[in-house]
């Protein structure tokens, strides 16, 4: 059985409208048939916030709604992956904004200081500091891609929805390559089904 996890859909970091229309058809598909759909928060700010704005697609007492404290949500909510496996899931259908999360950059960040801290006094040095912090930082997976990794290692087979999945600015992400070299299927929504 599938699983369509929608990972930081949020308004603030869902953003493309075009992604979100390409996205509405199979959560209608999803929540037809019964299926299981996770929303998936891994933004601080909104811990607080109501199930049902947490995302644009207005979660529903059916839908599994989680709070993750890291990008990877199969980290951040350890009883996830055993959870899903029980209920008989064995694919994950992943979408979502590829959200960075502010504890995961300040992390790099105290990484660079503590490196520029062992001796780092002159300009050069400073360049290759802040070259280095840049390096960290650009290397860290946003939430999405983290989870898809994860659910890999989880025993799940994987399918990234290619065409809804979005950095911060709304544009499409640059690592699907990867994910697939890893395992993962990458498919347009619209040519995905989902098993029940």
């Amino acid at each position: 059985m599938d699983a369509l996890l929608l990972i930081d859909t949020d308004d603030a970091s869902y953003i493309s409208d075009e992604n979100a229309e390409i996205l509405v058809d199979i959560v209608g598909r999803t929540r037809t048939v019964g299926g299981v759909l996770i929303f998936a928060s891994t933004k601080d700010e909104l811990v607080d916030i109501d199930d049902e704005e947490l995302s644009i697609f207005v979660p529903d007492e059916e839908d599994l709604v989680l709070r993750s404290e890291k990008p990877d949500v199969f980290d951040g909510i350890r009883d996830l992956a055993p959870g899903l496996h029980d209920m008989g899931v064995d694919r994950i259908v992943i979408a979502g904004g590829d959200v960075t999360t502010v504890a995961t950059t300040e992390g790099a960040d105290a990484s660079a200081e503590a490196d520029s801290a062992d001796g780092a006094d002159d300009a050069a040095s400073a360049g290759d500091a802040d070259s280095a912090e840049d390096s960290v930082a650009g290397e860290l997976p946003g939430s999405v891609r983290a989870s898809a990794m994860a659910a890999l290692v989880c025993n799940f087979d994987v399918i990234v929805l290619s065409d809804a999945v979005i950095d911060l600015e709304g544009q499409p992400v640059t690592w699907l390559d990867e994910a697939e070299a890893a395992g993962a299927m990458i498919k347009k929504t619209a040519d995905t089904w989902l098993r029940m």
